[in-house]
């Protein structure tokens, strides 16, 4: 079982590295996809082989810069990004959003470029935030058929979920599903096939039905195979069998520095 996309050198998790890696460990978790958002993110990483992540099998890490951060970023940061990703497994967190939180689109779109060219240049795979620009990411796929990657959190319609999906796109499911108000997205999870599916918990900022946003950890990420399990009447098993290899077989097929 994977969480792919999960926030392990943020606080609190940061704080608290070995204990949470054994929790995600004992609830069956056998990969972790790490993602940066900023440079003082950029920063933690850089240290990440001092942190005990030996209790999962594989973890991956993704730089990038974070459309709610592109309003403050330091000269040079694209010529950091491009000299510092060959050490790393994939383009993330990356993405548009227009969202009340983020910044104008326009100043959004020459980093997500920027960005999405060095995912196609590396052949490293793209982690994606959308929110509410899913025509904008989808022309620019459509524009650049050779980019891979994951939609994190995916929020957009059935018909986004199929522009992604036939474009060879994975759609991440996270602890949103977990809520009882989450009709919608249950709704279009269970229309969707598995072989599109990966799992994530967004740790530490995306909760689950019990547990607040902030306080989120890799091990819930079991609730959301179990919640998708009950959704497509499949046992939780074979959930996790396919959404794990979906997440491997990206991985393999992009520029993974592991």
């Amino acid at each position: 079982m994977i969480d792919t996309h999960c926030h392990l050198f943020d606080p609190p998790l940061v704080d608290d590295i070995p204990d949470v890696v054994n929790r995600a460990a004992d609830a069956g978790v056998s990969g972790l996809f790490v993602v940066a958002t900023d440079i003082p993110s950029w920063d933690r990483l850089q240290n990440r082989n001092t942190a005990d992540t030996s209790q999962v099998q594989t973890v991956h890490y993704a730089l990038g810069l974070h459309p709610w951060f592109v309003a403050d970023i330091p000269e040079g940061w694209l010529e950091r990004l491009e000299a510092e990703l060959p050490a790393f497994d994939a383009v993330g967190e990356i993405g548009l959003d227009r969202g009340n939180r983020a910044p104008d689109i326009e100043l959004q779109m020459p980093v997500f470029h920027a960005q999405m060219e060095l995912s196609e240049q590396t052949g490293k795979s793209a982690l994606l935030h959308v929110v509410r620009a899913h025509d904008l990411v989808l022309q620019y796929i459509k524009e650049h058929p050779s980019v891979r990657g994951i939609i994190h959190a995916f929020s957009g319609s059935p018909a986004d979920a199929r522009s992604y999906i036939d474009k060879g796109w994975l759609l991440g499911v996270g602890g949103g599903i977990t809520r009882e108000r989450a009709h919608r997205l249950r709704r279009i999870v269970k229309g969707l096939p598995l072989e599109a599916l990966v799992l994530e918990t967004d740790s530490p900022y995306l909760g689950t039905d019990d547990v607040p946003p902030g306080r989120s950890e890799p091990y819930l990420v079991r609730k959301v195979a179990e919640k998708i399990s009950e959704l497509h009447g499949v046992d939780v098993e074979y959930v996790i069998e396919v959404t794990t290899r979906n997440a491997l077989n990206l991985m393999l097929s992009t520029g993974s520095a592991a």
